[in-house]
């Protein structure tokens, strides 16, 4: 057993893998959803729990201004997105984070608003970080209409046609976020103030119930408007067109410092996904009716690919490469056989694993995971952590040397004398406080730069550790040369949490920002990412999944890779 593993408690045989070959940027990279990204969780939550969804307040007029307020709720529990829709001009409408105008602004609140809190939230909703925000608030969110297709599909409708499904799958949505903010950002909530056993206390799923009745809403705004200019000739949105709606995303560097600063959760999650990747792999036999499953699966995922439409070079090339092997592994005469045999999606991984793409091996995974929730249920409960900002120095000098020798002989392993070792800085924009990248040889303020140079600061902590006395606690090493104290309590946490650490330079020339975004969004339950650089990225969410007519539909919770038919 590696020594990684010690430090893992699981029951199954087959071994998770190592995180010198999961923490690479290249398969962070290349993560796609699965039954445990969150938004997956949310619709599992809604379904198996009944909740019931119900425009309760419709102030919107014929141009599409004016307010509303949707209710959500189960037995146990009520929440309401309230929503606010503005009147813009185009050219204020933008996917920048700084952009100070929306089309629509929205809160998830605890409960139902009263009045006065509704009237509180229509001063400060449409200013977003500016207001003065309530305790119920849960979430703070805004969004801009996708404006040609929006406005195509309002056209459509009136006139009594559904829109061009080619035209819908190639953008995916109608209307696209710029941010969602949760756990107390502007004087929100900060924590949800009932017991522990509330799903939404569970990552990012007040966000993800936020996301997915912006969706709704967005269908139901899109249908109303359509009615008030078509009046008798209109129609409404078929099912199958509303289905493949999602909520679009433009994501840029803000989010991926979440992954270098959050080394516990981190681990939670991708020690998750390993585990039930471990579980599904040691699986003996597989029934009929799965082995059809998994048939159907890579299939589904060679027509997801072939709508899957990007113009980034490098994104282009691997959807092509994943495309053929996807259709080459479904092709394959031995893959019935495989699955047939003993141990059969462990037969499979390791007759195609060093034949394909890193793209195509995770998704894989995907596929492997899906027809097995009763699998998953524990893991889905663990993918939550307390962060603190201390950890316990039980260490003296000797063993955090041989902690870095052994954890962090990749960062070693790098020349960080070379200029290109260190060609980027991240520091944080003052106008924003949103994380940016800057060019050491062109940019000023490397003095202030975030401490994500890790193998850096690894190389550092080393050379000083070396010098002092073997027996020497860590804290005392600390508090001597307080310069490696960030650097040690990493350490420390990725001895006890081996897959918090990301084993590249992040500073380095070579290092691509998208990989990282795409990791976190793939545990969002992203789609069809669509790079515009190595900072930034499109995605669409709920994609594919039961509006909330459908959640009692047979099937509704299986909505992985999206396929629009005759798209």
């Amino acid at each position: 057993m590696n020594s990684y593993q010690s430090k893992i408690s699981f029951k199954d045989d087959y071994p998770l893998r190592h995180p010198a070959n999961v923490m690479k940027l290249d398969r962070l990279g290349s993560f796609h959803q699965t039954r445990l990204s969150f938004s997956r969780q949310l619709i599992e939550e809604l379904i198996s729990n009944n909740w019931k969804t119900k425009i309760i307040k419709w102030n919107i007029n014929s141009i599409g201004t004016g307010n509303a307020v949707i209710k959500i709720s189960s037995k146990e529990r009520i929440y309401s997105l309230v929503v606010f829709c503005h009147q813009i001009n185009d050219d204020e409408r933008s996917d920048r984070v700084i952009a100070e105008k929306w089309d629509m602004t929205f809160s998830l609140f605890l409960g139902m608003p009263s009045k006065e809190e509704l009237d509180e939230m229509s001063k400060n909703l449409k200013i977003q970080e500016l207001g003065r925000h309530l305790p119920k608030q849960l979430t703070l969110s805004r969004a801009n209409k996708s404006v040609r297709v929006f406005n195509s599909v309002l056209n459509n409708l009136s006139e009594g046609k559904q829109p061009d499904k080619k035209m819908i799958n190639n953008i995916g949505y109608l209307v696209r976020t710029t941010a969602v903010y949760g756990n107390g950002k502007f004087g929100i909530a900060d924590y949800l103030p009932e017991t522990n056993d509330n799903p939404l206390n569970k990552p990012f799923q007040a966000e993800m119930l936020t996301v997915y009745l912006i969706r709704y809403f967005s269908i139901e705004l899109v249908n109303y408007l359509a009615k008030e200019k078509g009046k008798d000739k209109s129609i409404t949105l078929s099912n199958e067109i509303s289905k493949h709606v999602g909520v679009g995303n433009a994501t840029g560097l803000g989010m991926a410092p979440f992954l270098i600063n959050h080394q516990k959760l981190i681990h939670k999650w991708i020690q998750a996904r390993e585990t039930a990747i471990s579980r599904v792999l040691s699986i003996k036999k597989l029934s009929t009716y799965n082995q059809t499953k998994i048939f159907n699966l890579i299939e589904r995922a060679y027509l997801y690919t072939t709508q899957w439409n990007v113009d980034d070079v490098i994104q282009f090339k691997r959807i092509n490469v994943l495309r053929k092997e996807l259709k080459d592994i479904s092709n394959n005469k031995s893959l019935n056989g495989l699955l047939n045999n003993d141990y059969p999606l462990q037969n499979v991984y390791l007759h195609f694993i060093n034949k394909i793409s890193i793209e195509t091996q995770e998704i894989l995974n995907s596929i492997f995971i899906e027809p097995f929730p009763e699998l998953l249920d524990d893991l889905t409960n663990e993918m939550g952590t307390d962060e603190q900002n201390t950890v316990t120095i039980g260490y003296n000098v000797n063993e955090l040397i041989k902690i870095i020798k052994d954890k962090y002989s990749w960062a070693l392993k790098i020349d960080i004398k070379n200029p290109d070792e260190n060609f980027y800085f991240w520091y944080t924009s003052q106008a924003k406080l949103e994380p940016r990248l800057g060019t050491t040889q062109i940019d000023h303020g490397k003095e202030k730069q975030l401490p994500f140079d890790i193998p850096q600061q690894v190389q550092n902590a080393l050379k000083i550790l070396t010098k002092l006395p073997d027996d020497m606690t860590g804290a005392e090493a600390m508090i001597l040369h307080p310069e490696i104290r960030n650097i040690i309590k990493r350490v420390i946490i990725n001895e006890n949490f081996p897959f918090s650490e990301i084993q590249n330079n992040l500073v380095g020339k070579k290092v691509r920002p998208i990989d990282l975004l795409r990791c976190k969004l793939s545990f969002f339950g992203a789609t069809k990412y669509d790079p515009k650089s190595n900072l930034w990225t499109r995605i669409t969410l709920f994609q594919g999944a039961p509006l909330p007519h459908q959640l009692q539909e047979e099937n509704a919770t299986e909505w992985l890779f999206p396929y629009l038919v005759n798209a």
